[in-house]
């Protein structure tokens, strides 16, 4: 994924937004080629150097039939909202084209089936406890659960490579990123807008202040303007 550095989320704001469940696609690639699944997707534990990201497959999925090839890669798309030019306030001064604002993360590593019937149920019960809504799956009943976990598969993707891309307006005036949060809350995803409001703005802020500061101290006084001439 192409990262320009002024886009490329900190190793510390990755891991945060991953530590809420995220739905996503599983990508592995075989002999006949790339396969994906979307399914959720929860960390179930961070070490140094590595991370641990785990769902759970049908027994049946192609994915699980043959070997993969390579390690794995995870595409999580966060959130994303369509921008138009027309929320700019800067648009009547200088016209702009319409974008698209996105939060996304990509890992990889290495593929890792359990096909233990036990393993598969913890991952399940896990994923739905992390969402808030642990005691329905008690409520199946043990007979039901047993029959379904035995016909599906816990994978793990033990992340060795992680990648983030948050292209959020930070790099516009801010009074565009206000514009374009004032929108957003209105019509928008609440997490498009809590980014807006927490991250891109005061980035804007920040780096609108900088090149103000910076374009003042290499300003010519008007004393010797044209003095060498």
């Amino acid at each position: 994924m192409h990262v320009p550095d002024h886009f490329a989320l900190p190793e510390e704001r990755l891991l945060a937004l991953l530590a809420a469940p995220r739905a996503g696609n599983l990508v592995t690639v075989h002999a006949d080629g790339p396969l994906a699944t979307f399914v959720p997707f929860h960390l179930e534990r961070v070490e140094e150097g590595t991370a641990t990201l785990v769902t759970h497959l049908v027994a049946n999925n192609p994915q699980l039939a043959t070997p993969t090839t390579g390690p794995a890669m995870v595409l999580l798309d966060i959130t994303d909202t369509y921008v138009s030019p027309r929320w700019y306030a800067t648009n009547d001064v200088q016209p702009n084209v319409p974008t698209w604002d996105y939060v996304t993360i990509h890992a990889w590593g290495p593929l890792h089936v359990d096909r233990s019937p036990a393993r598969a149920l913890e991952v399940a019960r896990r994923l739905t406890s992390r969402t808030g809504d642990g005691d329905v799956v008690d409520a199946v009943g043990e007979d039901k659960l047993a029959a379904m976990s035995r016909a599906i598969r816990a994978v793990e993707v033990r992340v060795d490579r992680l990648q983030g891309k948050a292209k959020m307006s930070q790099n516009r005036h801010p009074d565009d990123v206000r514009s374009v949060l004032a929108h957003v809350e209105e019509h928008g995803p609440s997490e498009v807008a809590d980014y807006l409001r927490e991250v891109s703005l005061p980035h804007a802020e920040e780096r609108f202040a900088t090149i103000r500061r910076l374009s003042r101290q290499h300003r010519v006084p008007a004393h010797r303007q044209g003095s060498a001439l």
